[in-house]
């Protein structure tokens, strides 16, 4: 058995990361009724779901033209 850090690591990229920040402070924000907070947790956001969807969308296109050309 190893240590506790090795039995729940979590392999996230960073885009993940801030997506997950943004979401976090955003329900933070809404649960304690924090104005400045809250739209600066949707800027964040938004902005972190564009880029998990460029990149995702850039890693597909990438998977299937070395699926495609491998045959």
């Amino acid at each position: 058995m190893g240590s506790p850090e090795e039995q729940f690591k979590i392999n996230l990229n960073q885009n993940l990361w801030g997506l997950l920040v943004g979401l976090v402070s955003l329900g933070v924000s809404e649960h304690y009724n924090l104005g400045t907070l809250f739209w600066f947790s949707i800027v964040v956001s938004v902005i972190m779901v564009a880029s998990v969807s460029v990149t995702t969308l850039a890693y597909t296109i990438n998977y299937w033209k070395a699926k495609l050309g491998s045959k």
